[in-house]
């Protein structure tokens, strides 16, 4: 079975798709121009698999996307919706952003997730070398001129293997769980359960619902670019929501517009935006520029998702940082001050 292309290859493949459709261009014969690139990869075999797929059967462009098994459902089904209502360069062309932006939050959370548990491996590694050969070099010359380390002044030394042993011991498991999150996030169904239970997580809560605010709003700009009603377009964003709070927001506003209310005043009456935002939808409605609008909303998000990943990143380099500095100056403190005490005594 052939591997799902990433994000970003999705992305071009819709913007080219895109712009060939625009020139006039029918999907046989555009998919056939992409797929003649001289170079073999995963997009090369992707598109060569659609154009197959249409001049073998014929068909829509969304029957072979699907068919070729490189294409999301997500995209496939939202090309089908395009080609029913005439919009299909329009729904490609939001394909293209909603993929680019969803590449690039995703590459952000993998950085935000990976540099923390580099500097935890160090940090253990650090803290491994002191437990197992620094300190005890320390407790073999203490036992050979005092005769021991029993004594009193020798219980600094006990306190560094504590509070190096703790030390480490709290960074594998940081450590484990990170590595273990990185895993889990190399594929769509991951990284939804990695925000369900971040959602619970004080400092993480508000960089996952601004992601999930930012996935949905582009899902929706998708759906009304698509010719979709508004009722069936929130219902359908709703559906890739996974905090819970906004996902609760976002299936009350859908019952609001499903029961006669206009989309901007579902939105604004659910708190589903900030007011700020909620007005723009209402001017949008007023002006007839509301999926503008949504696909402006839809780019302030995501750049206000981004923002709040990169704070988070930034915030966790110096407490690591701190972290490692006490745990090591302490254990290296607790080592020494024996030898401060018997160099005193001498003198």
């Amino acid at each position: 079975m052939a591997q799902e292309l990433q994000h970003m290859a999705v992305s071009a493949f819709c913007e080219n798709m895109a712009m060939l459709l625009n020139a006039g261009i029918g999907p046989e014969e555009g998919t056939a121009l992409l797929s003649d690139t001289g170079v073999e990869s995963e997009f090369h075999d992707a598109a060569d698999a659609v154009h197959k797929y249409l001049e073998e059967n014929g068909g829509t462009l969304a029957d072979a996307c699907e068919a070729s098994g490189y294409f999301p459902a997500y995209a496939c089904r939202m090309l089908a919706t395009g080609e029913m209502t005439g919009r299909t360069e329009q729904v490609l062309k939001g394909l293209a952003r909603y993929y680019a932006g969803q590449a690039r939050l995703n590459k952000q959370v993998r950085s935000a997730v990976t540099y923390p548990a580099v500097l935890l491996f160090i940090m253990a590694v650090i803290l491994a070398v002191l437990l197992a050969q620094v300190l005890p070099v320390f407790s073999r010359v203490y036992a050979t001129m005092a005769g021991g380390t029993a004594a009193a002044g020798y219980r600094y030394l006990q306190v560094g293997y504590v509070v190096g042993g703790v030390a480490l011991v709290i960074t594998a498991i940081i450590a484990a769980v990170l590595v273990a999150a990185l895993v889990q996030s190399r594929t769509a169904e991951g990284r939804m359960k990695l925000e369900s239970r971040a959602e619970r997580v004080p400092v993480l809560g508000e960089v996952v619902r601004k992601r999930a605010l930012a996935r949905y709003t582009w899902v929706l700009d998708l759906y009304l670019a698509s010719g979709m009603p508004a009722e069936d377009s929130l219902r359908a964003a709703a559906e890739v929501v996974t905090c819970g709070q906004l996902k609760k927001a976002a299936q009350a506003c859908a019952d609001a517009v499903a029961a006669g209310k206009p989309l901007e005043e579902a939105v604004l009456e659910q708190q589903l935006f900030e007011p700020l935002y909620a007005r723009m939808l209402v001017t949008g409605a007023k002006s007839g520029t509301m999926e503008q609008v949504v696909t402006r909303l839809s780019e302030l998000f995501s750049d206000d998702a981004a923002e709040a990943t990169d704070r988070l990143t930034g915030l966790v380099e110096p407490v690591l940082s701190g972290l490692l500095t006490v745990a090591v100056g302490v254990t290296l403190v607790a080592a020494m001050l024996p030898l401060v005490g018997m160099l005193g005594a001498i003198g």
